[in-house]
């Protein structure tokens, strides 16, 4: 039963990133935002299951690891960061790295603290 919910979740999450993904392209911005996006918002919400304190493993698995896993995404990232980096742009490709990384941890502390 917890892997159909955890498929549901990861099919819901990979949706609604699919839709970040689509709103970025049409502002005109690089994709690459989308991701920075979607991690950074990920972070927060799986920072905030630890404060919810979900006893029920069930509804703990469809959002945390299927809803929030299909909606990050760690491989979109490291891809963004090849691409940066053989397209010579290393600057931007230290500072997507660092925005990610330090700021996915920041944003899960803030969830966490609240």
């Amino acid at each position: 039963m917890i892997w159909l919910l955890v498929a549901v979740g990861g099919g819901l999450g990979a949706t609604l990133r699919y839709s970040v993904q689509i709103l970025i392209t049409k502002m005109a911005t690089p994709s690459y935002w989308a991701t920075v996006l979607v991690n950074l918002i990920g972070s927060f919400f799986i920072g905030l299951t630890h404060v919810w304190e979900i006893d029920n493993k069930i509804a703990l698995s469809f959002f945390t690891i299927g809803m929030l896993g299909g909606f990050t995404t760690f491989s979109t990232f490291s891809f963004d960061v090849v691409k940066l980096v053989n397209q010579k742009q290393l600057v931007k490709s230290f500072l997507y790295v660092l925005v990610n990384i330090l700021g996915g941890l920041l944003y899960f502390w803030v969830g966490w603290s609240l």
